[in-house]
Protein backbone atom coordinates (compact mmCIF):
# COMPACT_ATOMS: atom_id res chain seq x y z
CA UNK A 1 0.00 0.00 0.00
CA UNK A 2 1.15 3.30 -0.96
CA UNK A 3 0.91 6.14 1.30
CA UNK A 4 -1.65 9.16 0.97
CA UNK A 5 -1.33 11.41 -1.42
CA UNK A 6 -1.34 15.34 0.07
CA UNK A 7 -3.54 17.84 -1.43
CA UNK A 8 -2.10 21.20 -2.22
CA UNK A 9 -4.61 23.85 -2.32
CA UNK A 10 -2.66 26.61 -3.53
CA UNK A 11 -3.83 27.41 -7.23
CA UNK A 12 -0.81 26.95 -8.93
CA UNK A 13 -2.01 28.76 -12.18
CA UNK A 14 -2.90 32.24 -10.38
CA UNK A 15 -1.92 35.19 -11.10
CA UNK A 16 0.01 35.64 -7.65
CA UNK A 17 1.92 32.66 -7.72
CA UNK A 18 2.51 33.15 -11.49
CA UNK A 19 4.10 36.43 -10.34
CA UNK A 20 6.57 34.14 -8.07
CA UNK A 21 6.12 30.83 -8.27
CA UNK A 22 9.31 29.70 -6.36
CA UNK A 23 8.38 29.76 -3.13
CA UNK A 24 5.30 27.66 -3.61
CA UNK A 25 6.72 25.32 -5.51
CA UNK A 26 9.29 24.82 -2.53
CA UNK A 27 6.07 24.47 0.32
CA UNK A 28 5.45 21.14 -2.12
CA UNK A 29 8.59 19.65 -2.20
CA UNK A 30 7.88 20.20 1.23
CA UNK A 31 4.68 18.52 1.60
CA UNK A 32 6.26 15.63 -0.40
CA UNK A 33 7.25 13.75 -3.58
CA UNK A 34 3.75 13.77 -4.88
CA UNK A 35 1.13 15.95 -4.20
CA UNK A 36 -2.41 16.45 -5.39
CA UNK A 37 -3.33 19.82 -6.80
CA UNK A 38 -6.50 20.41 -5.51
CA UNK A 39 -7.71 23.29 -7.94
CA UNK A 40 -6.76 21.07 -11.43
CA UNK A 41 -7.73 17.64 -9.95
CA UNK A 42 -4.15 15.74 -11.00
CA UNK A 43 -1.12 15.16 -9.36
CA UNK A 44 2.08 17.46 -9.38
CA UNK A 45 5.79 16.04 -8.96
CA UNK A 46 8.07 18.60 -7.73
CA UNK A 47 11.15 17.31 -6.27
CA UNK A 48 14.56 17.02 -8.69
CA UNK A 49 14.76 12.96 -8.27
CA UNK A 50 11.28 12.39 -8.90
CA UNK A 51 11.13 14.56 -11.86
CA UNK A 52 13.85 13.00 -13.65
CA UNK A 53 12.64 10.03 -12.96
CA UNK A 54 8.83 10.49 -14.52
CA UNK A 55 11.07 11.84 -17.63
CA UNK A 56 13.42 9.17 -18.45
CA UNK A 57 10.42 6.37 -17.93
CA UNK A 58 8.54 7.15 -21.26
CA UNK A 59 6.97 3.69 -21.17
CA UNK A 60 4.74 3.98 -17.68
CA UNK A 61 5.02 7.93 -18.12
CA UNK A 62 3.27 8.89 -21.55
CA UNK A 63 2.73 12.20 -23.48
CA UNK A 64 0.42 10.45 -26.01
CA UNK A 65 -2.53 11.33 -24.25
CA UNK A 66 -1.65 15.21 -24.17
CA UNK A 67 0.89 17.08 -22.57
CA UNK A 68 -1.52 19.75 -21.55
CA UNK A 69 -3.79 20.56 -18.57
CA UNK A 70 -7.23 20.90 -20.87
CA UNK A 71 -9.19 18.69 -23.20
CA UNK A 72 -9.19 21.07 -26.27
CA UNK A 73 -5.39 21.52 -26.16
CA UNK A 74 -4.38 17.94 -26.01
CA UNK A 75 -6.93 17.58 -28.71
CA UNK A 76 -5.74 19.95 -31.01
CA UNK A 77 -2.17 18.66 -30.52
CA UNK A 78 -2.33 15.08 -30.53
CA UNK A 79 -0.43 14.71 -33.52
CA UNK A 80 2.44 17.01 -32.42
CA UNK A 81 5.92 15.75 -31.76
CA UNK A 82 5.75 17.00 -28.09
CA UNK A 83 2.31 14.89 -27.65
CA UNK A 84 3.95 11.40 -29.74
CA UNK A 85 4.59 8.22 -27.98
CA UNK A 86 6.96 5.47 -29.86
CA UNK A 87 6.74 4.43 -32.57
CA UNK A 88 5.27 7.94 -33.95
CA UNK A 89 7.05 9.78 -31.84
CA UNK A 90 11.20 8.48 -33.36
CA UNK A 91 9.21 9.65 -36.98
CA UNK A 92 8.62 13.04 -35.89
CA UNK A 93 11.32 13.70 -34.25
CA UNK A 94 13.90 12.76 -36.64
CA UNK A 95 12.53 15.19 -38.78
CA UNK A 96 13.79 17.92 -35.80
CA UNK A 97 16.76 16.36 -35.23
CA UNK A 98 17.69 16.45 -38.40
CA UNK A 99 18.39 19.87 -38.51
CA UNK A 100 18.08 20.98 -34.89
CA UNK A 101 20.56 18.39 -33.45
CA UNK A 102 24.39 19.56 -32.31
CA UNK A 103 25.67 18.23 -34.99
CA UNK A 104 23.34 20.75 -37.53
CA UNK A 105 23.56 23.58 -35.55
CA UNK A 106 27.07 24.36 -35.03
CA UNK A 107 27.55 24.41 -39.09
CA UNK A 108 24.84 27.67 -38.47
CA UNK A 109 27.08 29.03 -36.04
CA UNK A 110 28.45 31.36 -38.51
CA UNK A 111 25.02 32.93 -39.16
CA UNK A 112 23.96 33.41 -35.68
CA UNK A 113 27.38 34.95 -34.67
CA UNK A 114 27.46 38.17 -36.35
CA UNK A 115 23.78 38.68 -35.30
CA UNK A 116 24.81 38.44 -31.98
CA UNK A 117 27.27 40.97 -31.80
CA UNK A 118 25.81 42.96 -34.46
CA UNK A 119 22.75 43.27 -31.80
CA UNK A 120 25.40 43.80 -28.71
CA UNK A 121 26.77 46.51 -30.50
CA UNK A 122 23.43 48.30 -31.11
CA UNK A 123 22.27 47.72 -27.26
CA UNK A 124 25.88 49.40 -26.67
CA UNK A 125 25.23 52.55 -28.70
CA UNK A 126 21.45 53.03 -27.45
CA UNK A 127 22.84 52.69 -24.12
CA UNK A 128 19.54 52.46 -22.82
CA UNK A 129 17.47 50.12 -23.95
CA UNK A 130 14.38 47.67 -23.18
CA UNK A 131 15.66 44.23 -22.66
CA UNK A 132 12.83 42.47 -23.99
CA UNK A 133 11.56 44.47 -26.78
CA UNK A 134 14.80 45.87 -28.53
CA UNK A 135 16.72 42.87 -27.40
CA UNK A 136 15.95 39.34 -26.57
CA UNK A 137 12.75 39.72 -28.97
CA UNK A 138 14.89 40.67 -32.01
CA UNK A 139 17.43 38.23 -32.14
CA UNK A 140 15.19 34.82 -32.04
CA UNK A 141 12.66 36.08 -34.07
CA UNK A 142 15.80 37.02 -36.84
CA UNK A 143 17.41 33.61 -36.37
CA UNK A 144 13.97 31.40 -36.40
CA UNK A 145 12.63 32.92 -39.27
CA UNK A 146 15.78 32.96 -41.30
CA UNK A 147 16.69 29.44 -40.80
CA UNK A 148 12.82 28.21 -41.29
CA UNK A 149 13.10 30.07 -44.56
CA UNK A 150 10.34 32.14 -43.76
CA UNK A 151 9.93 35.60 -45.52
CA UNK A 152 11.23 38.58 -43.78
CA UNK A 153 7.75 40.98 -43.80
CA UNK A 154 5.27 37.55 -42.41
CA UNK A 155 7.04 37.40 -39.07
CA UNK A 156 5.32 40.15 -37.20
CA UNK A 157 3.08 37.70 -35.02
CA UNK A 158 5.40 34.82 -34.24
CA UNK A 159 5.96 35.67 -31.03
CA UNK A 160 2.42 36.61 -30.12
CA UNK A 161 1.30 32.98 -31.52
CA UNK A 162 4.18 30.85 -29.68
CA UNK A 163 3.62 32.79 -26.67
CA UNK A 164 -0.35 31.80 -26.86
CA UNK A 165 0.87 28.39 -27.65
CA UNK A 166 2.39 27.97 -24.00
CA UNK A 167 -0.61 29.72 -22.47
CA UNK A 168 -2.93 27.23 -24.00
CA UNK A 169 -1.24 24.12 -22.06
CA UNK A 170 -3.27 25.27 -18.65
CA UNK A 171 -6.21 24.72 -16.79
CA UNK A 172 -9.55 26.30 -18.68
CA UNK A 173 -9.49 29.80 -18.05
CA UNK A 174 -8.89 33.27 -19.89
CA UNK A 175 -5.02 32.58 -20.95
CA UNK A 176 -5.99 29.07 -22.39
CA UNK A 177 -8.91 30.26 -24.18
CA UNK A 178 -6.57 33.01 -25.71
CA UNK A 179 -3.57 31.26 -26.30
CA UNK A 180 -6.02 28.69 -28.13
CA UNK A 181 -7.12 31.20 -30.58
CA UNK A 182 -3.46 31.99 -31.16
CA UNK A 183 -2.88 28.36 -31.88
CA UNK A 184 -5.27 28.81 -34.43
CA UNK A 185 -4.13 31.47 -35.82
CA UNK A 186 -1.16 30.09 -35.97
CA UNK A 187 -2.11 27.37 -38.05
CA UNK A 188 -3.77 29.44 -40.52
CA UNK A 189 -0.34 31.29 -41.14
CA UNK A 190 1.74 28.04 -41.80
CA UNK A 191 -1.21 27.25 -43.95
CA UNK A 192 -1.14 30.28 -45.96
CA UNK A 193 2.64 31.67 -45.45
CA UNK A 194 4.52 28.99 -44.25
CA UNK A 195 4.10 26.93 -47.69
CA UNK A 196 6.32 24.88 -50.52
CA UNK A 197 6.47 27.62 -52.61
CA UNK A 198 7.32 30.54 -49.52
CA UNK A 199 9.79 29.25 -47.92
CA UNK A 200 13.19 29.66 -48.76
CA UNK A 201 15.04 26.43 -50.80
CA UNK A 202 17.14 24.62 -48.13
CA UNK A 203 15.64 26.40 -45.07
CA UNK A 204 14.38 24.01 -41.95
CA UNK A 205 11.24 24.71 -43.05
CA UNK A 206 11.50 23.46 -46.67
CA UNK A 207 13.18 20.09 -45.14
CA UNK A 208 9.65 19.11 -43.54
CA UNK A 209 8.14 19.29 -46.67
CA UNK A 210 10.96 17.60 -48.07
CA UNK A 211 10.45 14.41 -45.80
CA UNK A 212 6.99 14.58 -46.11
CA UNK A 213 7.40 14.44 -49.88
CA UNK A 214 10.15 11.53 -49.92
CA UNK A 215 7.39 9.42 -47.43
CA UNK A 216 9.54 9.85 -44.16
CA UNK A 217 6.15 11.53 -41.93
CA UNK A 218 2.33 11.52 -43.80
CA UNK A 219 1.84 14.96 -44.94
CA UNK A 220 -0.89 15.72 -42.00
CA UNK A 221 2.18 16.04 -39.95
CA UNK A 222 4.17 19.38 -41.51
CA UNK A 223 1.41 21.47 -40.02
CA UNK A 224 2.45 20.89 -36.69
CA UNK A 225 6.53 19.73 -36.98
CA UNK A 226 6.17 23.78 -37.58
CA UNK A 227 4.19 24.81 -35.32
CA UNK A 228 7.08 22.69 -33.31
CA UNK A 229 9.74 24.91 -35.07
CA UNK A 230 7.49 28.10 -34.24
CA UNK A 231 6.47 28.04 -31.11
CA UNK A 232 9.98 25.87 -28.75
CA UNK A 233 11.90 27.50 -31.36
CA UNK A 234 11.55 31.58 -29.76
CA UNK A 235 9.67 32.25 -27.20
CA UNK A 236 11.75 29.98 -24.83
CA UNK A 237 14.69 31.33 -25.78
CA UNK A 238 13.42 35.10 -25.48
CA UNK A 239 12.63 34.49 -21.85
CA UNK A 240 16.00 33.11 -21.35
CA UNK A 241 18.14 36.13 -22.47
CA UNK A 242 15.64 38.39 -20.65
CA UNK A 243 16.54 35.86 -18.03
CA UNK A 244 19.59 36.19 -18.57
CA UNK A 245 20.59 40.05 -18.54
CA UNK A 246 18.06 40.30 -15.90
CA UNK A 247 20.11 38.41 -13.55
CA UNK A 248 23.85 39.74 -14.55
CA UNK A 249 22.52 43.16 -14.32
CA UNK A 250 21.17 42.28 -10.70
CA UNK A 251 24.16 40.34 -9.62
CA UNK A 252 26.87 43.61 -11.01
CA UNK A 253 29.76 41.84 -8.79
CA UNK A 254 29.48 38.69 -10.54
CA UNK A 255 29.25 40.05 -14.02
CA UNK A 256 32.58 42.07 -13.10
CA UNK A 257 34.20 38.51 -12.35
CA UNK A 258 32.53 36.88 -15.50
CA UNK A 259 34.21 39.41 -17.56
CA UNK A 260 37.45 37.89 -16.08
CA UNK A 261 36.69 34.96 -17.04
CA UNK A 262 34.49 34.48 -20.89
CA UNK A 263 35.71 30.72 -20.71
CA UNK A 264 32.78 30.50 -18.22
CA UNK A 265 30.30 31.52 -20.69
CA UNK A 266 28.86 28.17 -21.29
CA UNK A 267 28.23 27.41 -17.69
CA UNK A 268 26.61 30.55 -17.05
CA UNK A 269 24.03 29.47 -19.33
CA UNK A 270 22.95 26.60 -17.87
CA UNK A 271 23.12 28.73 -14.54
CA UNK A 272 20.46 30.83 -16.34
CA UNK A 273 18.33 28.22 -17.33
CA UNK A 274 18.74 26.49 -14.38
CA UNK A 275 17.18 28.92 -11.71
CA UNK A 276 14.87 31.17 -14.13
CA UNK A 277 13.63 27.83 -16.13
CA UNK A 278 11.88 29.06 -19.29
CA UNK A 279 9.18 26.32 -19.18
CA UNK A 280 8.46 25.82 -15.95
CA UNK A 281 6.37 22.69 -16.51
CA UNK A 282 4.24 20.21 -18.74
CA UNK A 283 2.06 16.89 -18.23
CA UNK A 284 2.50 13.48 -18.68
CA UNK A 285 -0.37 10.76 -17.89
CA UNK A 286 0.48 7.75 -15.72
CA UNK A 287 -0.57 4.49 -18.42
CA UNK A 288 0.10 1.71 -15.73
CA UNK A 289 -0.14 2.21 -11.95
CA UNK A 290 3.45 3.51 -10.69
CA UNK A 291 4.35 3.01 -7.32
CA UNK A 292 6.45 6.65 -7.40
CA UNK A 293 8.73 6.92 -4.19
CA UNK A 294 6.13 5.39 -2.15
CA UNK A 295 2.87 6.71 -3.10
CA UNK A 296 0.94 5.02 -5.93
CA UNK A 297 0.11 7.11 -8.83
CA UNK A 298 -2.50 4.81 -10.23
CA UNK A 299 -3.22 4.27 -14.25
CA UNK A 300 -4.89 7.38 -16.26
CA UNK A 301 -3.62 10.09 -13.48
CA UNK A 302 -2.14 13.56 -14.85
CA UNK A 303 0.55 14.48 -13.55
CA UNK A 304 2.08 17.52 -13.62
CA UNK A 305 6.05 17.50 -13.99
CA UNK A 306 7.17 21.26 -12.59
CA UNK A 307 11.30 21.80 -14.29
CA UNK A 308 11.14 24.71 -12.45
CA UNK A 309 10.85 23.50 -9.16
CA UNK A 310 13.17 20.30 -9.61
CA UNK A 311 16.21 22.85 -10.64
CA UNK A 312 15.32 24.26 -7.19
CA UNK A 313 15.35 21.78 -5.26
CA UNK A 314 17.74 21.88 -2.07
CA UNK A 315 18.54 18.11 -2.50
CA UNK A 316 19.65 18.76 -5.66
CA UNK A 317 21.35 22.12 -5.51
CA UNK A 318 23.42 23.72 -2.61
CA UNK A 319 21.40 27.52 -1.85
CA UNK A 320 19.57 26.47 -5.39
CA UNK A 321 17.47 30.36 -4.82
CA UNK A 322 21.29 31.60 -5.12
CA UNK A 323 22.04 32.83 -8.93
CA UNK A 324 25.97 32.12 -8.84
CA UNK A 325 28.11 32.20 -12.26
CA UNK A 326 30.48 29.35 -10.63
CA UNK A 327 28.04 26.71 -10.50
CA UNK A 328 28.07 24.29 -13.52
CA UNK A 329 24.16 22.56 -12.99
CA UNK A 330 25.01 20.73 -16.53
CA UNK A 331 22.40 18.64 -15.41
CA UNK A 332 19.76 20.97 -14.74
CA UNK A 333 16.16 19.65 -16.11
CA UNK A 334 14.50 23.56 -18.04
CA UNK A 335 15.28 21.27 -21.24
CA UNK A 336 13.68 18.05 -19.39
CA UNK A 337 15.93 14.81 -20.24
CA UNK A 338 14.98 11.79 -21.66
CA UNK A 339 12.87 10.80 -25.12
CA UNK A 340 10.99 14.68 -24.73
CA UNK A 341 14.26 16.51 -24.13
CA UNK A 342 13.72 19.21 -26.19
CA UNK A 343 14.79 18.72 -29.62
CA UNK A 344 16.07 22.37 -30.13
CA UNK A 345 17.91 22.80 -26.87
CA UNK A 346 21.39 22.90 -29.16
CA UNK A 347 20.26 25.80 -31.04
CA UNK A 348 18.94 27.68 -27.56
CA UNK A 349 21.88 27.33 -25.89
CA UNK A 350 24.15 28.24 -28.91
CA UNK A 351 21.89 31.51 -29.21
CA UNK A 352 22.42 32.12 -25.61
CA UNK A 353 25.92 31.64 -25.53
CA UNK A 354 27.25 33.68 -28.20
CA UNK A 355 24.62 36.44 -27.15
CA UNK A 356 26.67 36.36 -23.92
CA UNK A 357 30.07 35.98 -25.38
CA UNK A 358 29.38 39.25 -27.25
CA UNK A 359 28.11 40.56 -24.04
CA UNK A 360 31.40 39.87 -22.27
CA UNK A 361 33.95 41.34 -25.13
CA UNK A 362 31.94 44.47 -25.71
CA UNK A 363 29.97 45.63 -22.29
CA UNK A 364 31.77 46.66 -19.28
CA UNK A 365 28.67 47.21 -16.66
CA UNK A 366 24.83 46.19 -16.66
CA UNK A 367 22.54 48.32 -15.10
CA UNK A 368 18.65 46.72 -15.10
CA UNK A 369 15.36 48.58 -13.92
CA UNK A 370 12.41 47.15 -12.19
CA UNK A 371 11.13 44.59 -14.36
CA UNK A 372 7.63 43.75 -15.59
CA UNK A 373 6.55 40.23 -15.24
CA UNK A 374 5.12 38.23 -18.33
CA UNK A 375 1.78 36.10 -17.05
CA UNK A 376 1.93 32.42 -18.87
CA UNK A 377 0.85 29.29 -17.73
CA UNK A 378 3.78 27.82 -18.77
CA UNK A 379 6.57 29.88 -19.77
CA UNK A 380 8.06 31.98 -17.34
CA UNK A 381 9.27 35.57 -18.76
CA UNK A 382 9.23 39.25 -18.37
CA UNK A 383 6.92 41.79 -20.58
CA UNK A 384 10.17 44.84 -19.95
CA UNK A 385 12.78 45.33 -18.19
CA UNK A 386 14.68 48.70 -18.79
CA UNK A 387 18.42 48.11 -18.70
CA UNK A 388 21.78 50.11 -19.95
CA UNK A 389 24.82 49.02 -21.09
CA UNK A 390 28.68 50.53 -20.89
CA UNK A 391 31.03 49.69 -23.62
CA UNK A 392 34.31 48.79 -22.86
CA UNK A 393 37.33 50.95 -23.39
CA UNK A 394 39.87 50.68 -26.15
CA UNK A 395 42.20 48.60 -23.69
CA UNK A 396 39.79 47.10 -21.80
CA UNK A 397 38.48 45.62 -25.68
CA UNK A 398 41.58 44.71 -27.10
CA UNK A 399 42.18 42.50 -23.52
CA UNK A 400 38.57 40.82 -23.82
CA UNK A 401 39.75 39.84 -27.17
CA UNK A 402 42.68 38.55 -26.91
CA UNK A 403 40.88 36.11 -23.69
CA UNK A 404 38.18 34.48 -25.62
Amino acid sequence: MGTTIPDFETDIFSEEVLQDPYPTYARMRELGPVVRLAAQGVLAVTRYADVRTILLDHGRFVSGRGVGFNDEFNNVRKSSVIASDPPRHEMLRGVLEGRLGPRSVRSVEDVIRPKAYALVDEMVRRGSFDVVSDFAQIFPVEVVGELIGLPVDARTELLRWANGAFDAFGPRGDRTTAGLADIAEQFDYIRTVATRDKLAPGSMGAAVYEAADAGIIPEEYCLHLLSAYLTAGMDTTVNALGAMVWLLGSHPEQWAELRTMPKQAGAVVNEVLRIEAPAQLFSRVAAVDVNLSGFEIAEGERVAVVYASANRDERQYVDPDRFDIHRNPAGHLAFGTGLHACAGQALARLELRTVLEAMIEKVETITVGEPVRKLNNVVRGFTSIPADFTSLSVDDFASSRGSL
